[in-house]
C-alpha cells in the first residue's frame, strides 16, 4: 500500500467518524428537544457526509468501504463519549428503602444540597412497608445522587430512573460539583 492510499483511507475514516458522531449527536439533540444546536449540526453533518461520499466514490477497492465502516464505528463511540460528558436531560429518580430513618436522612441530605425531594410510604412484596424518595434532577447531577447514597452505605438500592422530556416549574441544581 502506498503512503497516499493510506492517507486517503485515514481521511475517509476521520471524516466519516466526525460525520457519524455529529449525526448521532443531532439525533440526541432532537430527541431531547434541543432544536437550535440540531440545525447547525445538521448543516455541518451534510457537508462532512458529502465530502466522505466524494472520497469513497473516487476511490477504487474494498478498502475504502472498510475505511467507511470503521469511521462509522468510531463515530458512534465518539458520540457516546461526548453525550455522556454533556449528560443532557432531566431524570425522575425514585429510590426505595426499607429503613424509615435512613430514608429521612437521605431525603433531608438531598434537600440540604438544594434538591426538591418528596417522600412516600409504599408497600412491597407481601405488603412489607417501604419508603420512597422521589427526586427530579438534571442528568449530569446523577453522580451527585449516587455519592450521597454511598455516604449512607446504600450501594445498590432499588431505583427507578426515568428520562423526562419536559418539566413545568423549577428544577433545583445542586451546588455540589457533579
Amino acid at each position: 500500500m502506498s503512503t497516499i492510499l493510506i492517507l486517503e483511507l485515514l481521511g475517509v475514516i476521520a471524516v466519516n467518524a466526525l460525520s457519524n458522531s455529529i449525526g448521532t449527536l443531532k439525533t440526541i439533540f432532537i430527541s431531547k428537544k434541543y432544536l437550535k444546536p440540531a440545525y447547525v449540526i445538521t448543516f455541518l453533518d451534510a457537508i462532512i457526509f458529502a465530502t466522505a461520499l466524494k472520497q469513497i466514490a473516487s476511490g477504487n477497492g474494498v478498502e475504502f468501504l472498510i475505511a467507511f465502516a470503521i469511521g462509522k464505528v468510531i463515530g458512534v463511540y465518539l458520540a457516546d463519549v461526548v453525550e455522556n460528558r454533556l449528560a443532557l436531560g432531566i431524570l425522575e429518580t425514585e429510590i426505595f428503602l426499607n429503613d424509615k430513618d435512613r430514608m429521612i436522612e437521605v431525603a433531608d441530605t438531598l434537600r440540604d444540597k438544594g434538591y426538591t425531594v418528596n417522600t412516600f410510604v409504599s408497600y412491597g412484596y407481601k405488603g412489607v412497608k417501604r419508603y420512597k424518595v422521589d427526586v427530579t434532577i438534571l442528568r449530569k447531577e446523577f453522580p451527585v445522587l449516587e455519592r450521597i447514597l454511598k455516604e449512607f452505605n446504600i450501594d445498590d438500592p432499588t431505583m427507578q430512573v426515568k428520562d423526562i422530556s419536559n418539566i413545568h416549574g423549577k428544577i433545583t441544581v445542586s451546588s455540589v460539583d457533579a
